[in-house]
């Protein structure tokens, strides 16, 4: 009677293993690497966690005002983007999103500047404001074309 339960287990567990080392991971572009987007290339320049230096945007975000929920903690991430061809590059920074395991799909609280159009060699540093799960890890920033930036660790708190 156990015999049967006891081998359906070990079939799923065998299933799930099997998907879990065959599985082939998206790409990022490392921490402080630029990353080619169409029209030019975007780089994380910063990720520092909003506890440790008071940064608070310059016009009133009430969303900010409130402390973050329990078991998160606020960054402000830092990325630069620069026009390399002709059509140059459009940013908008509240496109993108941080994904990654124990996080889902995060949205920014709050972003500077709006969208922007940027010439040919031009560029522009985008402030982006992420409330971020304390367990959460390897955790991407995603933007429009497949932009992949990897944030690394270092603004774990806990």
């Amino acid at each position: 009677m156990l015999l049967i339960p006891l081998s359906l287990l070990c079939a799923l567990g065998l299933v799930l293993g099997y998907l879990f080392l065959t599985a082939k991971p998206e790409a990022s572009t490392p921490l402080g690497a630029s990353a080619v987007i169409p029209g030019g290339t975007a780089r994380v320049n910063g990720i520092i966690p909003l506890e440790k230096d008071g940064w608070l945007p310059p016009e009133r975000v009430q969303v900010l005002d409130e402390g973050p929920s329990a078991g998160t903690h606020r960054v402000r991430i830092l990325v630069q983007f620069t026009a390399l061809e002709g059509e140059g590059v459009a940013v908008d920074a509240s496109q993108f999103t941080v994904t990654g395991l124990g996080a889902g799909s995060l949205r920014p609280l709050w972003t500077s500047p709006g969208v922007t159009q940027l010439p040919q060699g031009d560029s522009v540093d985008a402030t982006m404001v992420f409330e971020l799960p304390n367990q959460a890890i390897a955790l991407v920033l995603e933007g429009p074309g497949n932009t992949r930036l990897s944030l690394g660790l270092s603004h774990h708190t806990s």
